[in-house]
């Protein structure tokens, strides 16, 4: 019911938002640099993150508590950072990462210190700590990288849900995740924004380390971890030969230079994102 319940009220939440915000003529500006199939998107509805966490958390603050309140806390202090990301661009002023960084070290810093109390993954609570703020830290600006194609962040973050689906908060985001894709499926009437990235990557980090998962993320969080991965090598190998090793990066843009059209794309690593999740659900005893 959960679920249903925040599909319903995500769908009917993210279709008011498209209607408001196309009325005030809020689009997205999309990068000149981009793929140039990307120059058509120029004027879509943004910050749909804002609408499916509404959603959520409607329906997640009316259950019984699953002891997952911590990671909703921190999920939500990540979107109204990326909230506040977002409607700088609007204006012509997106956050700087020098001005994002130090917000997100400490909210992940604060989450560790309240985690520690409920899991241990080394004898070292200091070591233990630090994995907790780089695991959500990196988690937010994986999942911020991924959200590059129409449905691919949503997508990829309701694979990686799935294990957790026993716990009230999941299904909640599940849920709305699933009313926005009604809406972010190609040709999306709208994007999350950093408003629904940011938040998605720090949830789902929350949640693996509360359930005691860390050491399974990187695995299941393949996709994710790839598009991170693949702009670090893009500009460690230009600033080292002053040429590029794929052809754009994050790595979803690459395929899509490749010839790949954007549906199958998101369609391939989502079911990447299914065979990771499956195998570290199998490796840890899960679903």
């Amino acid at each position: 019911m959960s679920i249903a319940t925040a599909l319903a009220l995500s769908w009917f939440l993210v279709g008011m938002q498209v209607s408001l915000m196309r009325s005030l003529r809020w689009g997205k500006a999309v990068r000149a640099e981009g793929p140039k199939a990307h120059l058509e998107k120029a004027g879509t509805s943004s910050m749909g993150g804002v609408a499916f966490t509404l959603a959520a958390t409607l329906v997640y603050l009316l259950t019984p508590d699953d002891g997952l309140r911590s990671v909703w806390l921190l999920a939500m202090g990540y979107g109204l950072l990326g909230l506040a990301d977002d409607l700088g661009g609007l204006w012509g002023r997106p956050l700087k990462a020098r001005e994002k960084l130090p917000l997100q070290f400490m909210m992940a810093a604060v989450f560790a210190a309240y985690a520690l109390r409920e899991v241990s993954y080394t004898p070292y609570p200091a070591l233990d700590f630090v994995l907790i703020v780089l695991a959500v830290v990196g988690a937010a600006n994986a999942l911020n990288f991924t959200d590059g194609l129409d449905g691919l962040a949503a997508t990829v973050s309701v694979v990686l849900l799935l294990p957790f689906s026993h716990t009230i908060l999941a299904q909640s985001f599940i849920g709305a995740l699933l009313g926005f894709l009604w809406h972010n499926a190609p040709k999306a009437k709208i994007f999350m924004g950093d408003a629904g990235s940011q938040l998605l990557g720090a949830l789902i980090a929350g949640v693996f380390i509360l359930e005691g998962k860390l050491w399974y993320l990187p695995l299941a969080a393949i996709v994710p971890v790839l598009e991170v991965l693949s702009v670090v090598v893009q500009v460690v190998y230009f600033r080292r030969t002053g040429r590029r090793i794929l052809k754009m990066s994050p790595l979803h843009h690459h395929f899509e230079l490749s010839g790949w059209e954007e549906p199958k794309i998101v369609f391939r690593f989502a079911v990447l994102t299914a065979l990771a999740t499956a195998l570290a659900a199998g490796l840890w005893g899960g679903v």
